[in-house]
């Protein structure tokens, strides 16, 4: 107790006078910040229908007796059927009950003592569990091929979660970690705490790590209340805990076990990596034949562009010969042409001549014209009509006196 408490205890108990209730109040509130493990031998163990224990620790050396119980929940949660003549610790406080004004030490753990007894005990559970099939492999769930959602219950300090996290790989997955003690008995309940709390959340797998250690420091994970949690938890879970020998019952009990955090992380990474490299692999054989096709089309378009030159060749030596030949003929057929159309103007000109009206003229005939337009019939003059009559050296002007057509 620090100096300061100690002289404020001293203070509240000099200058005041207390009723016995309130007197055994202060002493249990100074009793309860005693918390110590003490060592001895359980006696007088009696478990009443409550669930609760009552016990007597006695020191072998000299017979001292301290009164104990442990409540139910606690208990059962040790794991550990108490007998009289058991070498155990017990973790607690101290406290005085006010009805008959006894002191009690109320343990909240006991474990046995002796690493043989808490071998016993071990293979004891050990084969109790194997046999209801706790541990069997036939029983253990598949972890999902690409988790997400990863679920961790370890300590936050020290170099397990460190390790974990750098080699888990850059694959996106969302880490949701839970601290708790990881070491002796006394982590049992944390653990505990901590498997509830994910139950009620959405995760694709658990993990549960610690470092390694002795067979006594790993009491928390052979508890038989903590394996049928594991055993039950709804998803896969992953027991990444150190061991030397004994492997933790709550390991034999996961769907997975491994010795390192290291390993955990590479477990969960293996799919993901797998992944990559089928995916790697994909790239290369698509590559592989986009390169293969490329080139094949490649050759195909130079084939197809050789065959195009040899027939353009082809035809450019077909045209020139062509030419040549047309330059050859060009000549007579431009003068066969020529004369034809010689032909054809001096024909031309010979109809033209024949249709002259000039011509006509010259034999004897006129033209008549009235106001410019020729005169056809006689129904297109009249009497004293002026008309010009076109001979073939002049015209003459003359006005209508008469007319009369043919038959009258």
């Amino acid at each position: 107790m620090e100096e300061k408490s100690k002289s404020y205890v001293k203070n509240l108990l000099e200058s005041n006078i207390f009723s016995v209730s309130a007197y055994l109040t202060v002493l249990n509130s100074i009793l309860n910040s005693c918390e110590a493990k003490v060592k001895g031998e359980a006696s007088e163990v009696k478990k009443w229908s409550s669930g609760h224990v009552y016990f007597s620790l006695k020191d072998k050396k000299d017979g001292s007796v301290l009164n104990c119980v442990i409540w139910n929940y606690d208990y059962r949660i040790c794991g550990l059927e108490l007998k009289d003549g058991m070498e155990i610790i017990a973790t607690g406080i101290p406290d005085i009950y006010k009805s008959n004004g006894r002191l009690s030490f109320k343990a909240k753990t006991i474990r046995l003592v002796g690493e043989g007894d808490l071998k016993k005990e071990y293979e004891k559970l050990k084969n109790k569990l194997e046999g209801e099939g706790i541990f069997a492999e036939e029983n253990k769930r598949k972890l999902p091929e690409f988790p997400q959602v990863i679920g961790v219950i370890t300590s936050k300090q020290g170099a397990v979660i460190n390790d974990f996290l750098n080699n888990l790989g850059r694959f996106g997955f969302k880490i949701k970690m839970i601290d708790s003690r990881v070491e002796g008995e006394e982590a049992i309940k944390d653990l505990l705490l901590a498997i509830k709390s994910f139950r009620k959340q959405s995760i694709d797998v658990l993990v549960i790590m610690r470092g390694g250690g002795s067979l006594e420091s790993f009491l928390a994970f052979n508890n038989e209340i903590l394996v049928r949690e594991v055993k039950n938890f709804p998803v896969p879970v992953i027991a990444g805990i150190g061991h030397d020998k004994d492997v933790p019952l709550l390991s034999l009990a996961a769907d997975k076990m491994v010795s390192t955090p290291t390993a955990a992380a590479n477990l969960l990474s293996a799919g993901w990596q797998e992944l990559r490299f089928k995916i790697k692999e994909e790239q290369n054989i698509i590559f592989n034949v986009f390169e293969n096709t490329l080139f094949n089309n490649q050759r195909k378009i130079r084939n197809i562009f050789s065959r195009m030159e040899s027939y353009l060749q082809q035809s450019l030596k077909e045209y020139s010969a062509l030419e040549y030949k047309v330059r050859k003929m060009l000549p007579k057929i431009l003068e066969n042409q020529l004369v034809r159309f010689k032909q054809a103007i001096n024909s031309a000109e010979i109809i033209i001549n024949q249709n002259n009206p000039e011509r006509n003229l010259k034999l004897g005939y006129s033209l008549v014209r009235k106001n410019g337009k020729i005169i056809r019939k006689i129904d297109d003059v009249e009497i004293n009509d002026d008309l010009s009559l076109q001979v073939s050296d002049g015209i003459i002007t003359s006005q209508v006196k008469n007319k009369s057509k043919k038959g009258k």
